[in-house]
């Protein structure tokens, strides 16, 4: 006798419990957690896709010495790149630099992976693109692959700073260009 009777108390536990619980996960309910988490309904959108920008320099050294009449400068060189952000583990990047010694124009597009860790993140890229390269050497198609640290910094982790190496690989004559860089951007 006793078992039908606790049958019927927990169906009818259960029949009151669960429109309870349901008023609960509205939209407007209540976020557990600290503040900036995503535990419970509330929590905030999705902030690993965008758009960032970024401003490249640092060393720039041709592997040929370069042909004769082209400009003569510092081992540097300054860029930019704009990253489209599909994750946080990877992204599509355009990116232009000019190298001082030797007058060499870059511009290549690409993917770039980065491994998971916070604040740190390690990357790796392969991109493809051009090369100018003055006084008769002219055009070339190249490969620039890229290997890298970053950091996501401050509130929401929007600035983004970084230690990369790339040899850009001019296919078809005119010595490569190993870049040593630094970056710092804002990721929108």
């Amino acid at each position: 006798m006793k078992r039908p009777v606790t049958l019927c108390g927990a169906l009818a536990l259960l029949a009151v419990a669960t429109p309870l619980s349901a008023g609960a996960q509205e939209r407007d309910g209540r976020t557990d957690g600290p503040e900036e988490s995503e535990y419970g309904k509330g929590g905030y959108g999705d902030n690993r896709r965008g758009v960032s920008l970024q401003f490249d320099w640092g060393a720039a050294i041709n592997s040929q010495p370069n042909p004769a009449g082209a400009p003569d400068g510092p081992p540097l060189f300054v860029g930019a790149t704009v990253s489209l952000w599909g994750d946080d583990w990877y992204r599509l990047d355009a990116s232009g630099a000019y190298v001082f010694d030797g007058g060499r124009f870059i511009g290549n597009v690409g993917p770039t992976f980065r491994t998971w860790g916070w604040p740190v993140s390690f990357t790796f890229g392969i991109k493809a693109g051009a090369i100018v390269i003055p006084e008769g050497e002219g055009l070339r198609f190249a490969l620039s692959p890229q290997i890298g640290a970053e950091m996501l910094l401050g509130r929401r982790d929007r600035v983004l700073m970084g230690l990369h190496y790339s040899p850009d690989i001019p296919i078809g004559g005119g010595g490569v260009t190993n870049r040593l860089f630094m970056n710092i951007g804002y990721r929108f």
